[in-house]
C-alpha cells in the first residue's frame, strides 16, 4: 500500500480514469435496460465495466510491485508516421543517451520540453519492425507527465 501512495500522479490517473469509464459504460447500460427494456446493452455494458476493472486491477498491480520504468528527458524530435496510430519521439536524457519511443499520436509532446514516460516492465523482444513491436508493446505504455525544472 506504502507504494501506492507514492504512485507517481499519471499513474493514478489512469487508474481512476479507467475505473470511471467501466462504471459509466455500466450505468449507460443499465439506464438503457430499464428505459427500453434492452438486455443486449445491459450485458455489453457488464462485459466494458469488467474489462475495465480488469485493466484497472493490472494497472493497480504493476504500481503497487513498483514493475514499471521510468524514461526521463528531453524531447528532440517527433516524427509522424503516415498512416499508422503512432508516432516515433526521440528524448535525450541527462547523460546524452537518446531513445526513441513510439507512442500513439494522442500524445501532445513538444520538442524541447522535458518528459517522463512510464512504462510496464516487460520481457518482451523487439522484433526489429517498428510496426510489430508497436503492437505488442501497445500495452506497456502507462502515461507521461510533463517535468518542470524545479522537480529535476
Amino acid at each position: 500500500m506504502e507504494n501506492w501512495k507514492n504512485a507517481p500522479a499519471p499513474l493514478k490517473r489512469k487508474l481512476v480514469l479507467t475505473v470511471s469509464a467501466g462504471i459509466l459504460c455500466l450505468l449507460v447500460g443499465v439506464a438503457m435496460c430499464v428505459y427500453s427494456k434492452d438486455n443486449m446493452m445491459l450485458f455489453l455494458s457488464l462485459a466494458v465495466f469488467g474489462v475495465s476493472i480488469y485493466k484497472a486491477y493490472t494497472v493497480y498491480r504493476v504500481v503497487s510491485k513498483q514493475q514499471y520504468e521510468i524514461i526521463e528527458g528531453i524531447c528532440i524530435g517527433v516524427i509522424p508516421k503516415p498512416l499508422q496510430r503512432f508516432r516515433k519521439v526521440r528524448i535525450k536524457d541527462n547523460d546524452g543517451n537518446e531513445t526513441t519511443l513510439l507512442l500513439n499520436k494522442q500524445s501532445k509532446v513538444k520538442i524541447g520540453d522535458r518528459y517522463r514516460f512510464y512504462f510496464q516492465k516487460t520481457s518482451r523482444v523487439a522484433l526489429g519492425s517498428d510496426y510489430l513491436d508497436t503492437v505488442l508493446s501497445s500495452d506497456c505504455f502507462l502515461g507521461y507527465e510533463a517535468v518542470s525544472e524545479q522537480e529535476k
